[in-house]
Parts: structure tokens; sequence; C-alpha cells
């Protein structure tokens, strides 16, 4: 009948129309969520094999997938060590603090996949940590570590003086220097051993590739803790370009 054909014309119109205003198709919804899952997976793995698969060189290299990544992390603590004097213990101990953050991510669920009118996707997903991401630099951490820096001395000045009987005083100074790194790193591995599980929520930007027809994520945006079910979105983003510009 003409009714009919018109219905049926006027139905496919108006889906046509939805389908321009969204961007959006099941294809693209699923291919979107693998990338996600994919991505997710590597970051739960605490390496970066093949992330650059899945993710742009900005977030690859960002301070979301790096926060987790104990090769670049132990590499970063020794840059930023004052003195070019750590010995092979000291080292070893800092490669086995920062092992810890590589199984810091203990599982993660993709919430919700959107696709706009420009074909960009957006997933909202919580990831659930074994201990706080700020335990290296929250107040308790950081009052407990000038603690250490301030009566060091003063506790162990017999030790000291012992020291500078039998050795240079250069010597001494790269003793001290070894042995208080290892105090801090031992009250860390304390507050993460006692501290609980978190939960955080994340937004995952994912582009489809042009060159390679392929999805990746390009924008990883944190949140604050999720365990109330609540978020708040953070101030900057979780890229190359946003740890690069504090």
């Amino acid at each position: 009948m003409k009714i009919n054909k018109k219905i049926c014309a006027a139905l496919l119109s108006a889906s046509m129309t939805i389908s321009l205003l969204t961007g959006c198709s099941s294809a693209d919804k699923d291919a979107i969520r693998e990338t996600s899952e994919n991505f997710l997976s590597i970051v739960v793995s605490g390496t970066t094999d093949n992330i650059e698969k899945y993710a742009s060189d900005s977030v690859s290299n960002g301070q979301f997938v790096r926060t987790f990544d104990s090769a670049y992390l132990s590499q970063k603590f020794k840059d930023g060590f004052a003195s070019d004097e750590i010995d092979a213990d000291t080292s070893a101990k800092v490669d086995s603090f920062c092992e810890l953050f590589s199984s810091m991510v203990t599982g993660y669920e993709i919430k919700e996949v959107t696709v706009d009118k420009n074909g960009v996707g957006t997933v909202t997903a919580t990831i659930d940590t074994a201990f706080p991401i700020n335990v290296i630099d929250n107040d308790e951490a950081v009052s407990k570590m000038n603690t250490i820096t301030e009566t060091y001395a003063t506790e162990k000045a017999d030790e000291i003086q012992a020291l500078y009987e039998e050795h240079t005083d250069e010597e001494v100074e790269a003793i001290v220097y070894n042995d208080m790194i290892v105090e801090i790193l031992d009250m860390y591995e304390g507050l993460i051993q006692n501290a609980s599980p978190e939960t955080y929520a994340i937004v995952l930007t994912v582009e489809k590739n042009a060159e390679t027809d392929s999805w990746v994520v390009t924008n990883v945006s944190t949140y604050d803790n999720a365990s109330t079910g609540t978020t708040e979105t953070a101030a900057e983003t979780a890229t190359a370009e946003a740890s690069q510009s504090k």
C-alpha cells in the first residue's frame, strides 16, 4: 500500500538522520570497546608491550601508562637522586620497589561506550588498584619521609661516627645516602602493605586512525576516587603533553 510505503520511507529517513547525528554504528562501538579492552589489559599487565597498537604516542608515553611501568619508574627514581653514588644494593632495592607498581592495577571494567557525530568514541571505565595511586606523595608519606631525613643523623650518630673512623668523608656520605634511600623505600613499602584497595574512574577518548583504519586511544582523562559511586573530572589529562606541562 502507498501509505505503508510512505511510512517506511519516513522511518528510513528518520533512522538515517539519527545515525548521522550520533555518528555511531554497532560495529564502531564494538571496535571501540575492543580497543579499550586491549589497551586496559596491557595496563593491567604492568608492561607497555604492543601498547602502540591501541594508543597514540602521547598516551603510550603519558602519565597514565607510565604510572604502572616499573622500568620507567625505576629510571625516573634513579634520575632524581642527588648523587651518582648509588650502590648495587640500593639500585636493586629501587627496582624491587618499582615492581610493586607493575602489579598495582588488579582489574578494570568498561561501563559505557558512546560515539559522537564526528565518529569520536568516549569510553567510561573503572580501574581497581591494590593501593592508592598517590601512595608516594600523600600527606602521610611526605610527613614520614621528612621525619626519616630529619632524625637520621641524630638517631645514628654513633654509627656514623664509627664510619668516619674507618672511611673517607666521601665514602661515609655515600654510605649514609644509600642507607637513607633504603629506609625511605622501606617506609613506602610499609604504607603499600597496609593500604586498602581503591577504585578509580577514567574516561578514554578513542578515535579512528585514517592511515591504519584502526581505532586508538588518543586521550585518558583521570577522575577522582570512584569507590563512592561519584566521580569528578580532574584538571589535566594523563597524556604525554599534560605530564610534560607540569
